[in-house]
């Protein structure tokens, strides 16, 4: 039976709320009160017969008494202090605390997690607030038109007579602004109100092949038994997307369908079952490029028993030509991302492959043991180099989460500085919406 180094603080709330005495229950148990005294205050583990009789004395289920506190409510409780620097927290009392005080616990933990939700929804607002060009478009439309009809309900307003037909063209004007006014009032009521997935459709012809990889899990099984390449195929996975995602969408499928040629996926999946994913080792083995072999690993059919993979591609300009998120690892839905990924290093050594650790901040306040990823990143050459013209270069980054550190020297990161609550770091560029601390 489980035991725990703090059975001894559910053994005396039980007692205590009983009413019994150290030595009644210590007699019941066939224990001295003595060694009783030294369980119930943590400083002697229990279990078997011991815990069965003191459990039979109590009333209580041996179960209850033996089992600790669940780790997702300590894992919670240890993120809500981590989340408040500012109130010194004793880590080390999370498991007493949650054995003493359960129902606390459990609402500190609910707290917590409406918090992050809320801190979540925020992050998203802000991003689609101060990047979707729609919304600005739309709220200059309304802005502009309210000014035209103050402006012209103005001068109706002005005292003494006015010639008929200047009132008459400006009653035409305040008529047309008005109906001008409720349209576009409405239009941006429906966009706020529309579904998520078709308002991150309208942004871009790159959200729109984005989300389309995401509905199919970046897995698409007829490309990967396809014999030959045939634009027809590709088509009629991109039948629901913009002419400008089209094209962006065949050159993708094109490219996947390159990869799958040059590295089956019965052979894939046999390499990832003995290596792991590992792509070095994996490298090591086909002599693929690693590139190719990040792509392949981000390509893998959907598996839950697999850890997620995730994949960033840029190019020497650092804009995100590829966004496939890991968990908790996002990329900015527009703009450029953290300056500090690995990323954007690769492109000062082209062809040397790097292997970081990094610390993501995940959800604003919190830099947990969790958010920690390994990412292996290196950047190539697209076209050769000459004297005529400047290289194109392209940084390819995979991201697989980590399960503990491999030093101390995990380099913190976030997704977009906007978004992003590490505090000091060098390569900010704009202040950050949590810099009070939401």
């Amino acid at each position: 039976m489980e035991r725990s180094a703090f059975a001894g603080s559910r053994i005396r709330e039980r007692r205590v709320a009983l009413g019994l005495r150290q030595a009644e229950v210590a007699l019941r148990a066939g224990i001295s009160g003595s060694y009783l005294n030294l369980i119930e205050h943590n400083r002697r583990r229990i279990g078997g017969k011991v815990l069965l009789n003191i459990a039979a004395a109590l009333e209580i289920e041996p179960g209850t008494l033996a089992q600790g506190a669940e780790k997702r409510l300590l894992t919670s409780l240890r993120d809500a202090a981590i989340a408040r620097p500012d109130v010194e927290v004793d880590l080390s009392k999370t498991e007493d605390f949650a054995d003493r005080f359960t129902d606390w616990a459990h609402l500190i933990s609910a707290q917590q997690s409406q918090i992050a939700s809320l801190q979540q929804t925020v992050s998203s607002l802000s991003d689609r607030l101060a990047h979707d060009p729609f919304l600005s478009e739309a709220l200059h439309e309304v802005l502009s038109t309210v000014s035209a009809i103050r402006s012209t309900a103005s001068i109706l307003a002005e005292p003494g007579e006015m010639d008929q037909n200047w009132q008459r063209r400006f009653q035409t004007n305040v008529f047309q602004d008005s109906i001008r006014l409720a349209t576009a009032s409405q239009s941006l009521a429906d966009y706020l109100d529309g579904d998520s997935d078709r308002v991150l459709d309208t942004l871009s012809p790159l959200d729109e092949l984005d989300s389309l990889l995401a509905k199919h899990s970046y897995h698409f099984a007829g490309l990967e038994t396809l014999p030959d390449w045939s634009d027809s195929v590709a088509d009629a996975l991109l039948a629901e997307v913009s002419a400008a995602a089209k094209i962006l969408g065949m050159a993708y499928f094109r490219q996947y369908w390159k990869d799958a040629q040059s590295f089956r996926l019965p052979k894939l999946l046999a390499l990832v079952a003995e290596l792991g994913l590992d792509p070095v080792r994996i490298a090591r083995e086909t002599e693929l490029s690693l590139p190719l072999i990040f792509r392949r690993l981000a390509s893998l059919p959907p598996d839950p028993s697999r850890p997620a993979v995730g994949l960033m591609v840029c190019d020497s300009s650092g804009g995100l030509l590829f966004k496939q998120p890991c968990d908790d690892f996002q990329a900015p839905r527009v703009g450029s991302a953290c300056a500090r990924w690995p990323l954007y290093g690769a492109l000062t050594q082209i062809g040397v492959a790097a292997r970081h650790q990094v610390l993501h901040s995940g959800r604003p306040g919190n830099l947990a043991a969790q958010n920690l990823f390994d990412t292996f990143s290196v950047a190539e050459r697209v076209t050769s180099a000459s004297f005529e013209g400047v290289p194109v270069l392209r940084s390819t980054m995979l991201i697989l989460r980590s399960e503990k550190p491999t030093s101390d020297q995990s380099l913190p990161i976030g997704s977009t500085c906007r978004l992003c609550n590490i505090q000091a770091c060098p390569a900010r560029r704009e202040p950050s919406i949590f810099a009070d601390g939401f």
